[in-house]
């Protein structure tokens, strides 16, 4: 019986020591703020990555995660790359998921995440991705301008054949992405 005590006792301060600080505020001090001068290019290649866990991925960003079946947090590995908390009413984390399949492809997504400035989660939007599947390949890249205003460019390539597409949103004062129409 004082075996049991005497570990328990020598194994509380190491299980103390390796939690992580799982506040909204720990989250985004881990990361560093991404300053809004113009504007800033997402394109995936540049940044400074830091890991998330699964319990973080489930407790701050689970409408990310699909209610299916199957397990998305399996052969993917998520990261916080950057924030911007200028705005009054939201802030803004950029969320990095890469996706690793059995035939070595790899491919890595991209996510404009909204929160409030308490942590609640808003909405988030796919702003960048590259990757290749079967015979096509894929890359997306964003622009995010001061004003909020994000310019999303699709090229796809399919059989030696190649699509483009160019979409414009805007970030509304609550934290939501407004598709705006292109005319």
């Amino acid at each position: 019986m004082k075996w049991i005590f005497f570990i328990c006792l020598f194994s509380l301060p190491l299980t103390m020591l390796a939690q992580e600080d799982s506040t909204y505020e720990g989250l985004k001090n881990s990361v560093s703020e991404i300053k809004l001068t113009d504007s800033i290019s997402i394109n995936n290649t540049e940044w400074e990555l830091n890991r998330l866990d699964s319990n973080a991925m489930r407790r701050w960003f689970a409408p990310i995660l699909p209610s299916t079946p199957n397990n998305r947090l399996k052969n993917r590995d998520y990261f916080l790359a950057g924030k911007v908390t200028s705005s009054n009413n939201f802030d803004l984390l950029i969320l990095i998921e890469e996706k690793k399949k059995d035939d070595t492809t790899k491919s890595q997504v991209a996510y404009l995440v909204t929160h409030k400035k308490d942590g609640t989660y808003i909405a988030s939007l796919e702003i960048g991705l590259t990757g290749t599947k079967k015979k096509s390949s894929f890359v997306t890249s964003s622009w995010l301008y001061k004003d909020y205003k994000i310019v999303q460019d699709s090229k796809i390539t399919v059989n030696q054949r190649s699509y483009a597409d160019l979409k414009k949103y805007k970030i509304s004062n609550s934290g939501r992405f407004i598709l705006s129409a292109n005319y």
